[in-house]
């Protein structure tokens, strides 16, 4: 039995390119290891090496949803619809736990940045014990209200069985995701952005190999149509969640978590709450915005709510780039701000705002070039690929802007001051997008055309509130409290 367990972690190990076999030893020490790099190299060289590991990682995780418009839309508009108009709800619900979690992600960060090995460690564990805690109460509730809200959402009658069908799988594995999305903050808080790309390589490919298997029936699977699309999404994350929970609880990357370490303080809590607070208003906010943008774009046919899914999953490729730069901003600006180098978390902000905008700019334009094409490839219909050139001419001049707002939130969120980000947040799309798609394409009665104008006039507008947020400066003090020597000891037991 123990040379089978032997063989099984030496598997294990080479599978996602870990010597798991160390694990011991990895978890003295280690916690600090990008330190140095983070507060004293060079901004934009350590932005690329911090950011290339995520490109990769989010290049990849498209393919979830690419994996999953490319085969659904063999079966047709119905079928591609379904995902789509899931996913606002979706992510309606993940906003609520995971604004927490990444407060809990912030608070590790500065406190590695300040060098305090034992508390980032804590952070870890209470990160992991509250997630695994909102993902049963997200899952439960989800699963039982999601049928309801989409049909108050308007859904078309021949997408809602199919829509109903993948959102409750996808609530009910909720759980086995959370875990994951966590490890991959946990250690990206830390600087380590290696080890999340293998496994979002893995957990990627076996999605890819899953999608067709379980949506046509294929080998001798069932052929599951939309639910299957959504089978394979949770199966493949899960990967993530049991080797993450592997790794920490035998100790990995100056980390090791026991059962009893799940428990989270009072102190911690108070901490969390006052900053993921913001975050999940914001993230929730957002979620229902979209859910309220997605019954404007259902009201409009099956058709453009086809062009509006393979718009998103576009635009997703290019702000995969973005997205990378956008973690590892937060991630230096945490890390420096926790060791209050104040004046180098604000170049970090510029320089990287100049980075963003300047390759969304470029990606802006490679879209534009190939718009026809790029929609063809997704489906074969006339009326959506007209529908999508639309969509492109009058929503990509937006990107730039957007790559304001976006640095903006990692400055939010690295920082630990997300409020002034969350009120721009909420009038980006509750007043410019939606009130403007209300009144451009409803009540002026441009139709589509008009929901296109508006989501540009949102990235606009909020991109130039953004940028002067950041330069007034008043998000550069850190959150995290580090007592007396005295004390450390006897903070939990006090709790």
């Amino acid at each position: 039995m123990e040379k089978a367990f032997r063989r099984g972690k030496l598997y294990l190990g080479k599978l996602v390119g870990l010597d798991l076999t160390r694990c011991s030893t990895l978890s003295r020490g280690d916690l600090l290891k990008y330190r140095d790099r983070i507060l004293k190299g060079s901004v934009l060289r350590t932005t690329i090496w911090l950011a290339w590991p995520m490109i990769i990682a989010n290049l990849i995780n498209i393919s979830y949803n690419l994996a999953d418009t490319f085969w659904l839309g063999k079966l047709g508009k119905a079928d591609l619809a379904a995902p789509t108009v899931s996913w606002p709800l979706i992510m309606l619900f993940y906003s609520i736990g995971m604004g927490f979690s990444f407060a809990g992600a912030t608070l590790i960060s500065q406190y590695v940045g300040a060098g305090e090995r034992e508390y980032a460690n804590r952070c870890v564990g209470y990160l992991l014990g509250f997630m695994l805690t909102m993902s049963l109460s997200i899952s439960l509730v989800g699963f039982i209200a999601s049928p309801l809200m989409l049909r108050v959402m308007g859904v078309p009658l021949d997408v809602l069985p199919k829509a109903v069908n993948y959102i409750r799988v996808i609530f009910a594995g909720i759980p086995l995701a959370f875990i994951g999305f966590a490890f991959i903050a946990i250690l990206n808080s830390i600087g380590d952005t290696r080890t999340p790309t293998i496994l979002s390589i893995i957990s990627s490919l076996i999605n890819v190999v899953l999608d067709p298997l379980l949506i046509f029936g294929w080998l001798g699977f069932p052929a599951l149509g939309v639910m299957g699309a959504a089978i394979a999404t949770i199966a493949s994350r899960s990967i993530v969640s049991a080797i993450g929970l592997y790794l920490l609880t035998r100790g990995f990357a100056g980390i090791k978590v026991g059962f009893r370490d799940l428990f989270f303080k009072l102190w911690w809590l108070r901490h969390v709450v006052r900053i993921g607070t913001p975050l999940s208003i914001q993230r929730s906010a957002n979620s229902l915005g979209f859910v309220i943008m997605m019954s404007l774009v259902s009201k409009m046919g099956t058709a453009i709510i086809a062009t509006y899914g393979i718009g998103i999953r576009i635009i997703d490729v290019i702000q995969a780039f973005t997205w990378g730069i956008m973690r590892a901003s937060s991630i230096m600006i945490g890390q420096n701000i926790g060791a209050e180098k104040y004046q180098r978390a604000e170049q970090i902000a510029f320089k990287n705002i100049a980075l963003v905008s300047t390759l969304l700019s470029i990606g802006a334009l490679l879209i534009y070039l190939g718009r026809g094409f790029i929609f063809a490839i997704f489906i074969n219909d006339p009326i959506v690929i007209e529908e999508g050139i639309k969509f492109v001419t009058f929503f990509i001049p937006s990107l730039p802007f957007f790559g304001l707002f976006f640095v903006a939130g990692a400055v939010a969120q690295g920082s630990g001051h997300p409020l002034i980000y969350t009120v721009i947040s909420i009038i980006r799309l509750w007043i410019l997008r939606i009130g403007f798609s209300y009144l451009l394409g409803v009540f002026m009665g441009m139709g589509s055309v008009g929901i296109w104008i508006a989501m540009s006039i949102s990235n606009m507008g909020a991109g130039i509130m953004a940028l002067a947020w950041v330069m007034k400066g008043s998000w550069r003090q850190r959150v995290i409290e580090i007592p007396k020597a005295r004390r450390v000891s006897t903070i939990d037991s006090s709790e």
